[in-house]
Formats: structure tokens, sequence, C-alpha cells
């Protein structure tokens, strides 16, 4: 069992870097094929490997003695990891996940600010969505991204987290609620009231991520992710019946705005067609900050102060602290002479494997 604290402390010295422009243009950063096109690609390159770094620190340090061998094999994709290594502590990947997730945010507002309404950075915000699901997502900066955002993504990621946000919620309300299992007058019953809601849940969840963006193919909108962590150990396969005999739009309420507002829910093996577009970005980048030079986001009660790095194209970063922003109280990078923080993963009691409780990571 995970301990509910864990102690992390995370050093990360500064270094300066000397590459090629060409070893920066092929170099990789969290959802960033290629990171030449960023404001500052050598402060995200270096920014991104801390964050990777503490990341691995913290699998290794303080989940199951098998973390290492995990986060090798998985070659530190976390999903990967909860999926093929679950003996290692799906609770302790998913804490260590949500911390990475809210630095790589830091590390694109700071040093790759011009693509802050891409498909890459929509994507990393969906990953502190999926790792920190008691996470507000209005405190999240530049999400959602206007509609005629310059250098915006074909699919608005936020409208599909967002539905996935409420119907979460909403199956915890549903399978909880006192009033309606009290009518019921066996435990079978109840069971299979609780069962109607998670398939209900289910059903919405597919909903969302096919008919949202329709031509887009739901491998790009975390479909994988979803069957992986909440269809497959929940019997999505068994919920044809379930679903005929209940309404999941207005008896167990999953039509309404707050609960996702789905309209249609699909039954196994009767899913739409799949789109057949990967996500691409349309449009010119940002060419100057959005938010300004420096600006803060809120984290629960940790304050993230983002400056923005000079434009530097491929040219080296030249100070020897180039991920381009501080932090007070943050999680994870932060200098350990400031005030501490916690991140805290308040997740549904259906998500995943075995997961239950509240995960605290601090830092002092």
């Amino acid at each position: 069992m995970l301990p509910t604290l864990l102690r992390v402390v995370v050093a990360a010295a500064a270094v300066v870097v000397a590459c090629s422009p060409s070893l920066v243009d092929a170099t990789a950063a969290g959802h960033f094929d290629k990171i030449s096109g960023c404001a500052d690609p050598w402060g995200m390159k270096t920014c991104s490997e801390k964050t990777e770094k503490g990341f691995e620190n913290c699998i290794i340090g303080n989940c199951s003695a098998d973390g290492k061998n995990c986060y090798d094999a998985c070659q530190g994709d976390a999903f990967c990891m909860v999926k093929t290594c679950p003996s290692v502590g799906v609770e302790c990947i998913n804490a260590c996940g949500c911390v990475k997730a809210t630095d790589q945010i830091d590390c694109t507002a700071s040093t790759c600010w011009n693509q802050v309404y891409t498909c890459e950075y929509q994507k990393t915000a969906q990953d502190v969505m999926n790792f920190c699901l008691g996470f507000d997502m209005a405190s999240l900066p530049f999400w959602p991204p206007p509609s005629d955002a310059p250098g915006g993504c074909t699919c608005n990621i936020w409208n599909v987290t967002r539905q996935e946000t409420l119907i979460s919620s909403h199956l915890d309300r549903c399978r909880n609620d006192q009033k309606s299992l009290d009518r019921l007058d066996t435990d079978e019953k109840k069971k299979d009231y609780k069962q109607a809601c998670t398939c209900c849940a289910e059903s919405a969840i597919i909903s969302t991520i096919w008919t949202t963006c329709p031509n887009t193919k739901p491998s790009e909108l975390g479909a994988d992710y979803w069957y992986d962590s909440f269809l497959k150990p929940h019997d999505w396969d068994k919920c044809a019946s379930s679903l005929e005999r209940h309404d999941c739009a207005d008896e167990l309420g999953f039509s309404v705005d707050g609960a996702g507002g789905t309209k249609h829910f699909y039954q196994p093996g009767k899913l739409p067609r799949n789109g057949t577009q990967t996500l691409f970005n349309t449009g010119k980048s940002l060419s100057t900050p959005a938010s300004g030079a420096t600006f803060c986001w809120t984290d629960g009660s940790l304050i993230h102060t983002i400056t923005a790095a000079s434009f530097r194209g491929n040219a080296p970063a030249t100070t020897s602290d180039s991920d381009g922003h501080t932090r007070t109280g943050s999680a994870v990078l932060a200098s350990a002479t400031k005030s501490g923080g916690a991140i805290r993963d308040r997740r549904p009691s259906w998500f995943g494997v075995g997961i239950a409780g509240t995960v605290v990571l601090v830092v002092s």
C-alpha cells in the first residue's frame, strides 16, 4: 500500500547544454515531437529533461522496488506503467505523473509560449486532468484556447476533457444517490442500479470521444487510455443489457449539462464510425506571449510564476537557469528552501484499478 504522505526531495542542478542546432531540431519534449519551433528550444529541452528526471526520481524513490525496471521498460510513459506494471503502485505512478504534467505546463508556458494553443500543449493540459482528477480545469493557463487562436488545434481538446470530467463527477453522484438506492428493495436491485450508472458513464465517455471531433481518430483523443483505465476494468463489454433497461439520459441524469450533456448513448459493438484524421495545428504560431512577459497561475495553494523566455530560435541559451521560470511553493524542481506545497491527486472511486483515497506529495 502506498503511504498517504510521500516525502519527495528532488534536487535538480541547472546545467548548460552544448548542442548543435540539428540536435535540438530532432529533440522531443513531452507531446512535442520537435521543439525547434519553440521560442526557446534550448530552454525547453533543458526544462523538459529536468521534469523527466524528477518523474524518474519520484517513481524510483517512492513506488515499489520494481519502479526502476518498470520505468525503463515503458521508457518513462506513465500510461504504459499504469497498464503494464500495476504492482509498482498505481496511486504512486499517478501522483508522480500529476507533478510531471504540471511541471511540463510550466516548461511550455515559459520556453515554448508561442505554441500554447497547439494540439501538443492541449494534450499536456489533458495529462494534468488525467493524472490529477481533482484539478480545477479553470486554473490551467491558456485553456481553453480561443476559437480563433493562432496556431490552434483541429480539435478543441478542452471540450473533450471538460465533458469527461463532468461525466466522471456525475458517476460518483449517481452511484451514491441514496434517495434512488432507498427506493430499491433488494441488494440485487441496488447492485444493478450502480452498474447502470457505471455503464452509462462508460457510454457517455465513448460518445464524447467519438462525436466531439468526429473526423479525428479516437486514439488521438484518449480512447485507449479510457478503455484501459475505465471501460475494461468495469466490464464495458457486458453493458448492453444494462443500457437497454435503464434510461441514461433522464432516469440517471447524464444528459444534463452539469453531467456532461450527453445526448446519445452507444452500446458495446455499436460504436459510430472512427474518424481518420490525426490532430494537427492550423495557422501561424504566436509572435508575442499571450499573457505578457510574466504571469502567475495557481494550482490549489501553489503559485506558479512564469517568465516568458526571449525568442532565441535555434540559438543556445546562455544562462545556466535556462528553464526560464520560477515557482513559489511548487512541487518538483523548485528550490528546496522555498515554502513547501502539496499536489493532491483526488480520484473518483471508480478510477483505474485498485485506486482509493487521496495521494499527497509533500515537498519542503
